[in-house]
């Protein structure tokens, strides 16, 4: 398998451990009784549960554009060694971003996002018919 395929798959796993770490944290905010209601009344999020929260949908976000542009990219035959750099750098920003999201650390989360996005554009440009990639 080609190693962006294994980066995508990695990203999706990856997604999961996100989503986990809502859970956990959400887990810790409610008790039992209320997460297992209909969840009409919970109480507002603690900060902790909020920057979960975003961190999930902000790799949701991410994922959208990534995954796609791999999956172009291995359809069209364009994998290459800045597919291969691009999709490593959005893994490896990706990791780095989460727990730096949840634990509120601000400027090292921005730069990791700002490196998958980077990562995430590497790949664009492989695949976009005009760049003669």
């Amino acid at each position: 398998m080609p190693i962006e395929l294994s980066y995508l798959s990695a990203s999706v796993a990856l997604f999961g451990i996100y989503l986990l770490g809502e859970v956990v944290t959400g887990n810790i905010q409610y008790s039992p009784k209320q997460l297992l209601g209909a969840r009409d009344e919970l109480p507002p999020y603690n900060a902790a549960l909020g920057r979960a929260k975003r961190a999930t949908q902000n790799m949701l976000e991410a994922m959208i554009m990534f995954a796609p542009l791999i999956l172009i990219a291995h359809a069209t035959d364009r994998f290459n060694d800045m597919t291969e750099l691009g999709a490593g750098l959005f893994l490896g920003a990706r990791i780095l971003y989460a727990p730096c999201y949840w634990f509120g650390i601000p400027v090292l989360r921005t730069l990791a996002w700002f490196a998958g996005m980077v990562g995430t554009l590497i790949v664009l440009f492989q695949v976009l018919p005009f760049t003669g990639a």
